[in-house]
């Protein structure tokens, strides 16, 4: 019974972390931003500090202005995105993130909302 449980959590855990990123997401403004660089840089993962692959982007603003902006979307196996893609991203306070960091790989097939069993 314990065997099953912990999957169950697992997953009970994943759909959370979907549901509280699309709510954050929900009253943005999507913008569109250009990979220019990755920097390897220290990340926090399961109590240990490792080496991250940071993509960093330029966010065009209205003003012909450029910003150069760390996005919270990290990997520490490969390069998500190729410099030069254009990506979606967003501000959540003060950190930027992927527009649909919830939409690919394994998260796309999980509930985006709780009342999934309706």
């Amino acid at each position: 019974m314990g065997i099953l449980l912990i999957p169950l959590i697992f997953i009970l855990f994943l759909i959370h972390s979907k549901v509280k990123f699309l709510k954050l997401r929900e009253g943005s403004k999507k913008l569109l931003a250009t990979v220019v660089e990755y920097r390897k840089e220290r990340g926090p993962m399961r109590n240990d500090y490792t080496l991250l692959n940071y993509p960093y982007v330029r966010i065009s603003t209205e003003d012909l202005y450029y910003v150069k902006q760390k996005l919270k979307y990290a990997n520490n196996w490969d390069r998500p995105f190729e410099i030069g893609q254009e990506v979606e991203v967003f501000w959540c306070g003060s950190d930027l993130l992927y527009w649909n960091a919830y939409e690919t790989t394994f998260f796309k097939y999980l509930p985006s909302k709780w009342s999934f069993w309706r």
